[in-house]
């Protein structure tokens, strides 16, 4: 059976509703002010990268930050969050991807190694953009990394059975739509 996933439909529905939730997950958590330290928009975005192909994957973790930030200034272009996330969108969208569909590591150690690649990275990030604006940088540094520490635990804890139950629901769907389409069209199996 050919792979839902290479099938451009399934791809346009999935980082549709992807973008849509990386959309709209950040506005109900900083409603109530946990927008930092449970990560909202990164949920979405690893999802896409063990769902997606990586090119969509990846235009979801840029086009998620980007769009956020001009529709409603979340997160800000100055300080340069928005760009930091785009960034950092590019890592968990390409490292799922890499590391679970390309070489079919399991989606724990997948998902742990991603996570800690983004949080490396924006060490990195945050260390020379502190010190462009003239901020503490060890200060806003480790706060930077640690602020996201319970939203790492969660992603950890929930998105892989997510993902698992995810991709046997999409095989499923898939199925039965190869099924029906042949039956429409007067093939039996």
């Amino acid at each position: 059976m050919k792979s839902p996933m290479k099938e451009p439909a399934w791809t346009i529905v999935l980082g549709g509703l992807f973008l849509s939730l990386a959309l709209v997950l950040p506005l109900l958590f900083h409603a109530l002010g946990l927008g930092s330290a449970f990560l909202p928009m990164f949920y979405p975005l690893v999802l896409g990268g063990f769902l997606l192909p990586w090119s969509v994957a990846v235009s979801l973790g840029i086009a998620a930050p980007l769009l956020s930030a001009l529709l409603t200034g979340m997160p800000p272009f100055y300080p340069p969050i928005a760009p930091v996330m785009m960034v950092e969108g590019v890592v968990l969208a390409l490292g799922p991807f890499i590391f679970y569909q390309k070489w079919r590591w399991n989606r724990w150690l997948a998902l742990l190694i991603t996570l800690g690649l983004d949080r490396l990275l924006l060490l990195g990030l945050v260390w020379v953009l502190a010190e462009w604006l003239r901020l503490p940088r060890l200060f806003i540094t480790v706060s930077s990394v640690l602020r996201g520490l319970p939203g790492i635990i969660i992603m950890m804890v929930v998105l892989p059975p997510l993902i698992k139950e995810l991709e046997k629901q999409i095989n499923w769907h898939f199925a039965t739509y190869l099924e029906k389409g042949r039956e429409a069209i007067g093939l039996k199996k």
